[in-house]
């Protein structure tokens, strides 16, 4: 089941969809949109990428976006640096940023964006410049029951006072933890394997390229229920 409401994204699965909506060079398809606990808005969209044509970009001033690799390999270039973005590789960029991106190779290139606006002033000082994290750069930390951890970042940006950011492998059969709850909002993104989240009372599912989202101090556990290690994205934002 998945949870929607005109003004507000909430606590549920949300699963991809295949961009069909072609907007400067890129395909779209909004999979939530809304406001939550500290936005006021925020929207999360499938997209593909399928020219080599560099594909030019302006955040509007008053949002943030991160971006995600799905699949492929973008270019994107910011300021004067350009980073080749393989899947699992992140860009997080700041209010007013101009940014370039265009696919790297034949396949196309899948990813998710986050464009949000904070309910509070956005603190340009605090939120420091634009960003990338590679997958190949984030060293992998195995734990003690199989799995292991990817931890990416954790930092203020203009927008948000704190996002922190890493990723999980758990092996087959595996609960991350037992059910639990905290002030930030938080969500969680499958890139491979099959899981069910413990939601409150309920227990719900989504596929590969889907994500939970689960609101402040919503009460949440995620299970490997598949047959093969479970890789996923996790990141809490305040």
């Amino acid at each position: 089941m998945v949870f929607t409401q005109n003004d507000s994204v909430l606590s549920g699965p949300y699963k991809w969809q295949e961009p069909s909506i072609k907007k400067n060079g890129v395909s779209s398809a909004v999979l939530a949109e809304g406001k939550v606990y500290d936005f006021e808005w925020m929207q999360v969209n499938a997209n593909s990428l399928n020219s080599r044509k560099n594909n030019t970009l302006t955040i509007p001033s008053n949002q943030e976006q991160l971006i995600i690799i799905r699949s492929g390999i973008c270019n994107i270039k910011i300021n004067d640096s350009v980073f080749s973005l393989t899947p699992g590789s992140v860009a997080v960029l700041m209010p007013g940023q101009k940014y370039s991106i265009k696919k790297s190779g034949n396949e196309d290139c899948c990813f998710f964006t986050f464009n949000y606006r904070s309910k509070q002033p956005m603190n340009l000082q605090r939120g420091g410049s634009s960003f990338v994290k590679i997958w190949e750069t984030i060293p992998y930390k195995p734990n003690n029951m199989g799995g292991g951890r990817r931890d990416f970042f954790e930092r203020p940006t203009a927008m948000q006072k704190r996002v922190e950011m890493h990723v999980t492998t758990l092996k087959e059969g595996i609960k991350s933890h037992e059910p639990h709850r905290h002030r930030a909002e938080e969500i969680v993104l499958i890139l491979e394997g099959d899981t069910e989240m413990q939601l409150r009372d309920e227990v719900v599912k989504t596929s590969v390229g889907g994500f939970y989202y689960l609101g402040s101090n919503v009460s949440h556990a995620i299970k490997n229920i598949g047959t093969k290690p479970g890789t996923y994205f996790a990141f809490q934002i305040e």
